[in-house]
């Protein structure tokens, strides 16, 4: 992903309206001590890394993504935003997993976009203890935003195998939830949907008839619901299979 200011803001307020990374936190927790040392990596604009701050010693937010780690970085220096115990646990690392190579931490975690087995011989290699892996628990997501999903084709069971080739053992928890797009107002709407088209792939949009496009942001316009919320009036469901491997590294 290529972030940029709306897709982080976007992304935020997803994740404030349905409580995602805090859900994914808490799938964390039990499985983490707060004298460890943890990695990040792939964090983005460092969501996951503020709810995980208070159950470790340290993390290192780790993104090859410069607009992701600046914002993550306005936010950590923002005392309003983000309280000085939190702030000072984390450390922002602009990076990419080649350059992480003879660093370790006690604890990996990694959220589950484009898995795969090349990223996993990389990182797994980095956690002492154990590694904690988010990917989609089933191979599509229901919803109008699903093919905006990156098509990851690591799944669930190519990573048991993976485990299982490689003599690790691991547990798994798999929690069904919601991760869709709300809106403080119709303009937000607007552009949302000026970016969901910009997004669909050449070939999608291109060797379909001319009206394809247009059909499939109308059918995502007509997806939107109100919620009866003065802070986000609208929301555009998303239901997603979150599934965490727990791995003894």
């Amino acid at each position: 992903m290529i972030w940029t200011p709306d897709k982080i803001n976007n992304y935020k307020q997803a994740s404030e309206y349905t409580s995602f990374h805090k859900k994914l936190s808490v799938l964390a927790e039990p499985y983490l001590d707060r004298a460890w040392t943890l990695a990040d990596v792939g964090c983005g604009p460092g969501l996951l890394s503020l709810w995980l701050a208070p159950m470790v010693a340290s993390i290192d937010a780790i993104d090859n993504d410069s607009a992701a780690i600046d914002d993550l970085k306005t936010r950590l220096d923002n005392v309003i935003l983000t309280d000085r115990v939190t702030a000072d646990k984390i450390r922002p690392r602009l990076a990419s997993i080649e350059d992480l190579e003879g660093d370790s931490w006690d604890v990996l975690t990694l959220c589950f976009f484009g898995v795969g087995e090349e990223i996993l011989d990389n990182v797994l290699p980095l956690a002492k203890r154990r590694a904690l892996i988010y990917m989609h628990g089933r191979a599509d997501t229901e919803g109008p935003l699903a093919s905006m999903d990156d098509g990851n084709k690591f799944s669930v069971s190519d990573m048991e195998n993976y485990l299982a080739r490689n003599d690790l053992a691991y547990k798994k928890s798999v929690m069904e939830m919601q991760f869709g797009q709300p809106f403080r107002g119709i303009e937000d709407i607007h552009k949302f949907l000026m970016e969901y088209e910009s997004s669909l792939e050449p070939n999608e949009a291109g060797t379909e008839p001319d009206n394809c496009a247009e059909r499939r942001v109308t059918d995502v316009e007509e997806r939107i619901v109100q919620t009866n919320r003065y802070d986000y009036p609208y929301y555009l469901p998303k239901s997603i299979s979150v599934a965490l491997f727990i791995i003894r590294t």
